[in-house]
C-alpha cells in the first residue's frame, strides 16, 4: 500500500516534499515528529464488498497494550455497534467508559475519504470531505509515536500532513521547479479564493481563481507580467461554505485542474511548465492541508 508523508522545512515560507513507500495492511509507522495543532492525517481507500471494521488508532509505544489517545473504529458489520463510527480511548490497559458512537458515513463498495484534524483540543473528523463530527481530546498527544490503520479497504493511500496550516494562508516554495502536483483540502466562507502558482520572477503561471459572487472558476496567468485571456468555462460545480479538494497537476502542455476528485478543466502553459517556484492561497478561507510533490495523479 502506497504512504503519502508530508514533510515540512522551513524557508522563511512553508515549504514541503512528499514521498511515496510501500507497505501491507495493517499498516502501522513510527512518528518522527510529535503531532502538533492543525495537523490532519489523511486515509484514502475503497471499501471493500464485505466490509467489518476500519480502525484509526494513535499509539504511546509499540507494545499491544500502550495507551491510544485517539481510537476510531468505524463498523459495518459488529452486532449492536453496526453502523457507527466509535471514538474512545485506551489508557493503562483499560478503554474509557465514555464511549462515543456517530453514524458510520461509508457505505460497502464505495470510496472511502477519512480525514482526521487536530485542532483547538478537538478531533475534527471529515468523511468523504464533510464533516461528520469532532471528538474532545481527553488525552494529550505528548509521546505519541505510533500511528495504525487497519483496513477492509481495496487501494488504500494515508497521507499524513506533517505541517501546522496556517487558517488563512500557506505559501510553499520548492526549489526543484520539478513540482507536478498541488492538492488543497479547502473550506471558504468568503466570495473569492485564490490559488496562485509562481515563477521565480513572481509572474503568476496559473491562477485559479475561485468566485463564488460570479458563479465562474477563473483562470489566467501572466506573461511578461501582463495578464493573458481569462478562461472561465465550467461554472462554479461548488457551494460557498463547502468543504472541497482543489487538484492541480502540471503536465508537459497544461495544468489539468479538478475539483473533488472530477476533471474540471485544463490550462495550456503560457510558460515554462519547470518554472514553479511558489504556491499561494489568498481569499477567506480556512487551508485544511496542502499537499506538494513530484507525483502525478489525483
Amino acid at each position: 500500500m502506497p504512504l503519502h508523508l508530508s514533510i515540512r522545512f522551513d524557508e522563511g515560507y512553508f515549504a514541503r516534499i512528499c514521498y511515496f513507500f510501500h507497505y501491507r495492511l495493517p499498516f502501522k509507522t513510527r512518528i518522527s515528529q510529535p503531532f502538533q495543532e492543525g495537523q490532519t492525517i489523511h486515509a484514502v481507500g475503497q471499501i471493500s464488498n464485505e466490509p467489518k471494521r476500519v480502525d484509526f488508532n494513535f499509539h504511546k509505544g509499540a507494545q499491544r497494550d500502550a495507551d491510544m489517545p485517539l481510537h476510531l473504529s468505524i463498523r459495518f458489520d459488529e452486532g449492536l455497534f453496526s453502523g457507527k463510527l466509535v471514538y474512545n480511548t485506551y489508557k493503562d490497559g483499560n478503554w474509557s467508559e465514555n464511549e462515543q458512537r456517530i453514524k458510520n458515513p461509508f457505505k460497502p463498495n464505495e470510496q472511502f475519504d477519512l480525514r482526521v484534524r487536530i485542532i483547538n483540543g478537538k478531533y475534527q473528523v471529515f468523511a468523504n470531505r464533510v464533516e461528520v463530527g469532532s471528538f474532545e481530546q481527553r488525552l494529550p498527544l505528548d509521546g505519541v509515536c505510533f500511528f495504525k490503520v487497519n483496513f477492509t479497504v481495496t487501494n488504500p493511500l494515508n497521507d499524513i500532513d506533517a505541517s501546522r496550516i496556517s487558517a488563512t494562508t500557506c505559501i510553499s516554495n520548492s526549489k526543484s521547479r520539478k513540482i507536478k502536483h498541488f492538492q488543497f483540502f479547502l473550506f471558504s466562507t468568503g466570495k473569492r479564493v485564490n490559488v496562485n502558482l509562481y515563477r521565480s520572477n513572481r509572474e503568476y503561471a496559473l491562477q485559479v481563481s475561485i468566485r463564488y459572487g460570479e458563479g465562474a472558476i477563473v483562470r489566467n496567468a501572466m506573461t511578461n507580467n501582463v495578464w493573458g485571456t481569462e478562461e472561465r468555462e465550467g461554472g462554479l460545480p461548488i457551494n460557498k461554505g463547502e468543504i472541497f479538494d482543489l487538484t492541480i497537476i502540471n503536465e508537459e502542455f497544461s495544468f489539468q485542474i479538478f475539483l473533488n476528485g472530477e476533471r474540471f478543466a485544463a490550462f495550456s502553459h503560457r510558460g515554462s511548465p519547470t518554472d514553479i517556484e511558489t504556491v499561494e492561497i489568498d481569499g477567506t478561507v480556512e487551508v485544511l492541508t496542502v499537499t506538494v510533490n513530484d507525483a502525478i495523479g489525483v
